[in-house]
């Protein structure tokens, strides 16, 4: 099974992850990796932390002459400062964040030894183990892609058509980026932080993907919980998600495509659904359809013009501590969002068709594609 693990805080020395379950013969390339990186580190609202990191890997194991060996991957990014030792501890904590939850859980006056851990810098990791995924994802065509459908009260047009995965706001509706500029300079100017939402699509995905039979393995609770775990998301829904609860049951069921009187059969099987209330899951099982997920992200509780709050030392009133932070985190955190929503798809791809070889698994997918064909008809 592919899993991953990540370690480092945010001012330490490095980020490490280390992935396993991995086939052999992936042709894995540094660059595609950094490139992911520079997404996540160089798109709209970004802080100015942001311009002291580099963000170039090392690949330390699992290779060799740049392909996977079937063995454990690590790879690390350095910080380019470890000051974690230097910082001043965090008494005056931000209402929001984990300040305060920490310090009481650690039984410590100081808010910063939950703060580093829980900081967005460690999501560095995830997208290097999301980034390897989409390659073993790219072998059969299944593509994962997350972009912004809205900040602050301003939604983008709802269409993923045309999108720039590189673009500076990474969304399709060009028109609305102009709104989004004065939005984010207003709030800059007023030391203020926003919020918004991203989708992240998964498409070309293979019926049967998942499980039905352990609540923990289902791949909508999957995908949910690892939206969920990016900092600063507070919402999650797949397909229609929360519009299900005011509409009955006749309206927002996906009902079966034909043509003469027969199904039709999806590129990668499941029969060819006219809509797509579900979002591509149905009882914890892919049904051929896109996967579609959708997450609100609040805003960074850490403000230039800082709020109110209660000094751990003292216990009285002042101002919350202002740190290093961001403007707006949702297009950072739709670069995220992808990542995991592609690590969670291709885990799920790899405990199906699984194999030591990536060969391996493109046989029994092959093997499955015929059967279904076979079984459930082609038009």
């Amino acid at each position: 099974m592919l899993e991953y693990i990540t370690s480092g805080e945010s001012h330490g020395q490095a980020i490490i992850t280390v992935m396993s379950g991995f086939p052999a013969g992936i042709h894995i390339k540094e660059g595609i990796i950094n490139s992911e990186l520079k997404r996540r580190r160089e798109c709209a609202g970004r802080g100015p932390r942001m311009s002291l990191e580099n963000d170039r890997i090392e690949i330390l194991s699992g290779l060799k002459n740049g392909k996977t060996l079937g063995t454990p991957i690590a790879i690390q990014v350095r910080n380019k400062k470890n000051i974690i030792d230097l910082l001043p501890p965090i008494t005056k904590v931000r209402p929001g964040h984990i300040d305060l939850a920490a310090a009481m859980k650690f039984l410590t006056p100081d808010g910063r030894i939950g703060a580093e851990r829980a900081s967005a810098r460690e999501t560095v990791g995830r997208v290097i183990a999301g980034s390897v995924a989409k390659i073993l994802l790219d072998y059969f065509d299944i593509k994962v892609i997350g972009y912004v459908t809205q900040i602050s009260s301003i939604s983008a047009a709802p269409t993923s058509a045309g999108l720039n995965p590189k673009a500076y706001f990474y969304t399709a509706d060009k028109n609305v980026i102009p709104k989004w500029k004065r939005l984010l300079n207003e709030a800059e100017r007023k030391g203020n932080t926003l919020g918004g939402c991203f989708e992240v699509i998964g498409s070309n995905i293979p019926v049967g993907l998942g499980d039905h039979t352990h609540w923990e393995s289902r791949l909508d609770a999957r995908l949910s919980q690892a939206i969920m775990a990016i900092p600063a998301v507070k919402g999650v829904e797949i397909g229609l998600g929360f519009g299900y609860a005011s509409r009955p049951g006749s309206q927002v069921m996906d009902l079966f495509a034909t043509q003469n009187n027969r199904p039709i059969l999806n590129k990668y099987g499941g029969w060819k659904r006219m809509s797509n209330y579900a979002g591509g899951i149905e009882g914890g099982l892919t049904n051929g359809e896109n996967i579609i997920v959708r997450a609100a992200v609040k805003p960074i509780p850490t403000l230039r013009n800082p709020l109110l709050t209660i000094d751990l030392k003292t216990k009285r009133p002042t101002k919350a501590q202002v740190e290093s932070s961001d403007i707006c985190a949702v297009p950072a955190a739709a670069v995220v969002g992808e990542a995991v929503a592609a690590f969670e798809i291709a885990r799920a791809f790899v405990s199906r068709f699984s194999g030591a070889t990536v060969l391996e698994i493109a046989q029994h997918f092959q093997s499955y594609r015929k059967e279904l064909k076979k079984k459930f008809g082609l038009h």
